[in-house]
């Protein structure tokens, strides 16, 4: 049985077509654990409504606050061999339990590719550009290659066995905020291998008050530390000095974060007016002084333009990416 652990805080009228799509899954063998979040917007009474009609759905009130208490507890009252997680105001594809299971294999997580959608307004381009990313990533069949840019791995996109997760910790993430994002990174540390369902598997729904635009903790400005724990614990080679590549407002944020754990690093730029110049007690180097191909990298550089020269300029030197750089932005 899969259990879809569902915490929500007043989705308002996205509830019922959420609901919907679940009950209409041609894979039936599923519990609904819905966990109410404190919501005050009337949806706790349409999810009490559908578990008095279904016995497969289950309502609970959260013990604490946040989706991640509510995922907690929802988890500690799943039945199933399977877990899977739903936002509640998504919508799932008819087929999406069908098509992950069918995929599924031990010691495996399956996750498929997305769709942003909105009903009340036109997408922007930053979710345009995150679907054709993290749609990509699951075309090529390797989601770590830009785990330090992005979460590979949709929230609500994935289904994994009960004991593979608690393998990983489940949803005990000590690292908040970005739940998602922090069990990409215990999936990438650890050996549990990745299936992909090669077409659309999950409706994720944009509105005006979804958490990650009304939550400042999921604005994706916050992930650095986040990044740069899982990067110092997973990735980085101490035997190779440590370069930090882009001095504008995300290597700031990177810098200061490194410079919190205490690891040493040589900070380089391309920009002429920042050469000699001391931010955090680092003193900014010209890029063309340094031999890159003697350093460990991160990459902070955002300009689309910039990216493509950078990365030029590390394929001519016959650099591997994440393992001699590794792309943060």
């Amino acid at each position: 049985m899969i259990s879809i652990i569902m915490p929500f805080k007043n989705p308002g009228k996205y509830i019922t077509p959420c609901i919907e799509s679940i009950l209409n899954q041609t894979y039936k063998n599923w519990e609904l654990i819905a966990v109410n979040d404190h919501s005050d917007d009337g949806s706790n009474e349409v999810v009490l409504s559908y578990a008095s009609r279904h016995t497969k759905i289950t309502v609970v009130n959260s013990k604490g606050a946040g989706i991640v208490q509510a995922l907690r507890h929802g988890y500690e009252l799943s039945q199933g061999d399977y877990i899977h997680r739903m936002d509640s105001d998504d919508i799932m594809p008819i087929d999406k339990l069908e098509k992950m299971m069918e995929v599924m294999r031990p010691k495996s997580l399956v996750t498929g590719m997305v769709d942003y959608f909105s009903d009340d307004f036109d997408l922007g381009d930053g979710y345009k550009n995150y679907t054709e990313w993290i749609n990509n990533a699951m075309s090529s069949g390797d989601l770590w290659r830009g785990i330090y840019k992005e979460c590979p791995v949709p929230s609500s996109g994935w289904l994994i066995h009960r004991k593979e997760f608690e393998s990983i910790g489940a949803f005990n993430s000590a690292l908040i905020p970005a739940e998602d994002y922090d069990l990409s990174f215990r999936l990438y540390q650890s050996d549990i291998t990745i299936k992909i369902v090669p077409q659309v598997i999950h409706y994720w729904r944009d509105s005006l008050g979804r958490t990650s635009r009304t939550q400042s903790q999921y604005f994706p400005k916050n992930y650095v530390d986040l990044k740069v724990h899982y990067f110092l614990k997973i990735d980085r080679d101490r035997s190779t000095p440590l370069l930090l590549w882009g001095a504008g407002n995300k290597g700031k944020k990177i810098a200061r974060a490194l410079i919190e754990t205490g690891e040493k690093f040589i900070w380089v730029t391309d920009n002429s007016a920042k050469f000699g110049v001391n931010i955090y007690n680092q003193i900014l180097v010209p890029r063309e002084d340094v031999e890159l191909e003697n350093y460990q990298q991160i990459i902070a550089i955002s300009s689309p333009k910039d990216q493509i020269e950078v990365q030029s300029n590390l394929d001519s030197l016959g650099l591997a990416n994440q393992i001699n750089y590794f792309w943060f932005c």
